[in-house]
């Protein structure tokens, strides 16, 4: 019987109560790696009575873990866990008179509006009978993005003002909540023993913000996620299975 390993699966991650328990639980969607390191700080005592300075004892002085995975899937619960931000769902409503381009507007730059999602747009110039703006003669606008190209803006009185309706969004902030900690669940297969089941669940998993967000990428967009494994104060303490996780095999 061979006991090789190539392990794939589900994997969950869930926000802890205050006993330890897993509450929020959700799957990041498909996960391409999943890996956990180890690691041990130690002292080496050199004997120093037979000429040999041999290692006469290593003593650990620290233990230490850390967590990376990679995730494919951009939602906007993984998007908050990696910029250690917050998401909000903006309604949409809309806006009347809004200042767009400034005092001095220069024809073909690009001037944007607060909100993305625009429709209904009408321009119109400050002067004391305000003139409407013709769309594809004093101005084109990208709707999508909210944002607005003067075109021509002969005899119009600047600054020009917008009204609109704009669309529910979500938002996801950067840096807005702190260090979020993380319980760990795989359920998985086990490829190379004919899909035997295995479950893994690291108990305490506070993860780094992302450290690099390939933007713009000839290849797939991902997360790659790192964290530290954390001693799990509220499981007691077991000489066999201690309190950090555990692999279990199921068949």
């Amino acid at each position: 019987m061979s006991y090789y390993a190539s392990f794939q699966g589900r994997v969950y991650l869930g926000e802890r109560n205050a006993n330890g328990d897993p509450i929020n639980v959700r799957s990041p969607g498909n996960v391409a790696d999943l890996s956990l390191a180890l690691k041990t700080d130690v002292i080496e005592h050199y004997e120093s009575q037979t000429g040999q300075r041999a290692v006469d004892l290593r003593l650990v002085k620290q233990k230490s873990a850390t967590v990376a995975l990679t995730i494919e899937e951009f939602t906007k619960e993984n998007l908050s866990l990696a910029l250690y931000g917050n998401h909000v769902t903006d309604a949409g409503g809309s806006v009347t008179g809004e200042p767009v381009g400034g005092a001095t507007p220069i024809v073909g730059d690009r001037y944007f509006l607060a909100h993305p999602k625009v429709s209904a747009l009408s321009l119109v110039d400050s002067a004391g009978t305000p003139a409407t703006l013709t769309a594809g003669t004093h101005y084109t606008a990208d709707e999508d993005f909210g944002a607005v190209q003067f075109l021509d803006i002969t005899g119009l009185t600047a600054p020009f003002k917008a009204s609109y309706t704009f669309g529910a969004v979500t938002e996801i902030g950067i840096f807005t909540q702190p260090l979020p900690e993380r319980f760990l669940r795989l359920e998985g297969v086990n490829t190379a023993a004919s899909n035997a089941k295995v479950l893994i669940e690291l108990y305490r998993v506070a993860f780094d913000p992302l450290k690099k967000f390939d933007i713009i990428s000839n290849d797939l967009n991902k997360f790659e996620m790192e964290g530290s494994l954390l001693a799990d104060s509220t499981k007691p303490y077991d000489a066999v299975l201690g309190q950090f996780g555990r692999i279990v095999q199921l068949g």
